[in-house]
């Protein structure tokens, strides 16, 4: 059983929705207590979603795209995506939310499909590409 999830593993595409999945307990788990508390939807995306950046760049530059790079460059170029990625994703759930009228929960969770896709895309032929890697 060890040895099938390490064979996984050596993917990095699993590496990164691992990473995701955690990334999504951290990121949607804060965002939902935070709306407990009774904070706007808009600014509980915002605080968690810098908690999920954190946590994200420390698990993908490590984990999955195991990043030897030690640039000012890199960190600029996946902040960017975030940046990116956070803006969409706002916009996103803005349009969910208050416009669809669909449930804050569920459009969160709506969020994370357009997010994780723009993430990954992002980070791999961004963030983290190697020098004399094809963006195939």
């Amino acid at each position: 059983m060890i040895n099938k999830i390490k064979e996984l593993f050596k993917y990095q595409q699993i590496r990164f929705l691992f990473v995701g999945g955690l990334n999504t307990i951290v990121g949607y788990g804060s965002f939902a207590l935070l709306l407990l508390t009774g904070m706007n939807y808009l600014l509980a995306n915002t605080i968690s979603y810098i908690i999920g950046v954190i946590h994200s760049y420390i698990w993908n530059r490590k984990f999955t795209f195991k990043s030897k790079n030690k640039s000012i460059l890199e960190l600029i170029k996946f902040v960017s995506v975030y940046v990116v990625n956070y803006l969409i994703g706002l916009g996103s759930l803005y349009i969910l939310v208050d416009i669809l009228k669909i449930d804050k929960y569920l459009a969160g969770a709506l969020n994370l499909v357009i997010t994780t896709l723009i993430s990954w895309f992002g980070h791999k032929y961004f963030s983290f590409r190697q020098k004399g890697e094809k963006n195939v």
